[in-house]
């Protein structure tokens, strides 16, 4: 997936947007790999769907962390470029 990278207002400092076609991708997959460790027929792949399972959860706590991250900072962004902060 591709995200996109606009500038922060008239800062030097980008921010990554376009998460929800990445994030509702992200969904699906998991639960599609969710669906199959409940297979009956997942016994000789059940190492590979536990570690895609895995994967897929970290790539979504990182996603989901990345974004709160990036919200705080765009909240806060103003008050720091602020002249008696910056000061």
């Amino acid at each position: 997936m591709k995200f996109l990278l606009p500038r922060f207002k008239n800062t030097s400092t980008y921010f990554i947007s376009g998460f929800d076609d990445a994030v509702t991708i992200l969904d699906e997959h998991i639960v599609t790999a969710q669906a199959m460790q409940f297979s009956p027929f997942k016994k000789p792949f059940e190492q590979e769907i536990e570690e895609w399972c895995t994967k897929l959860l970290l790539v979504s706590d990182t996603l989901e962390e990345w974004l709160k991250c990036q919200k705080s900072w765009m909240y806060l962004q103003p008050i720091f470029d602020s002249p008696d902060i910056m000061k």
